[in-house]
């Protein structure tokens, strides 16, 4: 008796939405939605239920009103929201799973061999060389696969990070597969946004000074946190279409007021950490330590002997601040936009008594790494 219910509340709700477009279709020929009320004879979609459930419908709807009507953005969430409704999981490349979590779609056998290949190499001259230390972080689909929507399928990065501590060995890496593991339960990724949290950096952090050999790490208290904003949409749902709550971003409010100076590509000075005009732009990410560098250097004005060299993506960004009170200087290397050579750099800076990180996620050191010779 249940099914039949569900049978009929599904049979309801298609309806409903066929109704509402066939109210909106009156509008149309009136012209009270069109941006241009000449354009109004033109053909429109039209709905039929078999057209509906396999999404044609929809996906020539969502163009026509891009070019044709008022406020379009808002008419193409309506049609979004409708196939979100009747089981459709995949817009614009992006997988939208449970508790409302956004995916980056991907499969094994996106993952190049031969890119595979030379970032092992360079992992294992870093480390065979520079004493190195290596930290490389899975994707949210891979930690929170059960979140994933019904037939979606995980990229295997579990075989490459296993590739990758054999070359290099257990003393230089530090496994934040099993961290991010440990703490799947807990909001270690953005949902909306493929970075870790600070909760996720913070985590990263302990698992990067047990493996250190330091003697004690820097206190943070997860309870001394200051929300900097709660409406933070990262680019996952943007790209998808769809408008959604969104979520917070917290740092450590003993990383924040640091008097840190950031130098940019040697060109441009910033104070502390963090960018707050980010979060109102397209990449609210960009908070941490903004975007678009190939090297930040970081002087932190603390008497030590050491310093950092950090090859990182955008999830380096969130952890170098927690870092900071162990060193005197860090740079922080983007290699997919860097254009030096890595390691005339750190032969460079290796008399000084320098540690090496690198800290990216899986497709990133595919991709960066990858690419180097």
């Amino acid at each position: 008796m249940s099914e039949k219910k569900n049978d009929l509340f599904t049979v309801g709700i298609i309806a409903a939405i066929l109704l509402a477009f066939a109210v909106t279709d009156v509008l149309y020929l009136t012209g009270v939605l069109y941006r241009d009320p000449a354009r109004r004879t033109e053909v429109h979609p039209v709905a039929t239920t078999g057209r509906v459930l396999n999404g044609q419908y929809f996906e020539e709807w969502d163009e026509y009103a891009l070019t044709h009507f008022y406020n379009q953005n808002k008419w193409s969430r309506l049609v979004r929201d409708a196939e979100l409704f009747l089981g459709r999981r995949e817009f614009n490349g992006i997988l939208i799973g449970k508790q409302r979590t956004y995916f980056e779609e991907s499969l094994p056998q996106d993952y190049d061999e031969a890119a595979a290949e030379k970032s092992l190499a360079f992992l294992e001259k870093a480390v065979q060389e520079y004493d190195a230390r290596v930290m490389l972080l899975p994707t949210a689909d891979v930690i929170w696969a059960d979140r994933l929507p019904r037939y979606a399928e995980a990229p295997d990065q579990a075989s490459y990070l296993s590739k990758v501590k054999e070359r290099i060995g257990e003393e230089a890496y530090v496994d934040l597969y099993a961290v991010m593991e440990e703490h799947q339960k807990e909001a270690v990724y953005y949902r909306t946004d493929p970075h870790w949290t600070s909760l996720g950096a913070y985590y990263g952090y302990y698992a990067w000074w047990k493996q250190s050999g330091r003697l004690m790490p820097y206190y943070y208290d997860l309870g001394e946190r200051e929300i900097v904003t709660e409406n933070f949409v990262g680019p996952l749902a943007t790209r998808a279409g769809m408008e959604d709550r969104g979520e917070q971003i917290f740092v450590f409010e003993e990383t924040q007021g640091k008097m840190v100076t950031v130098n940019y590509d040697g060109r441009v000075d910033r104070e502390g950490f963090y960018r707050p005009e980010y979060l109102e732009s397209g990449n609210p990410y960009g908070y941490f330590l903004g975007d678009g560098f190939g090297m930040a250097k970081i002087s932190t004005g603390l008497d030590r002997r050491t310093q950092l060299v950090v090859f990182g993506d955008g999830n380096a960004n969130a952890m170098v601040p927690l870092m900071a009170p162990h060193y005197a200087t860090i740079y922080l290397v983007d290699l997919s936009r860097w254009q030096g050579d890595p390691w005339s750099l750190l032969s460079r800076l290796k008399e000084d008594g320098t540690d090496v990180l690198v800290l990216q996620s899986v497709p990133g050191i595919l991709e960066a790494f990858g690419q180097k010779e």
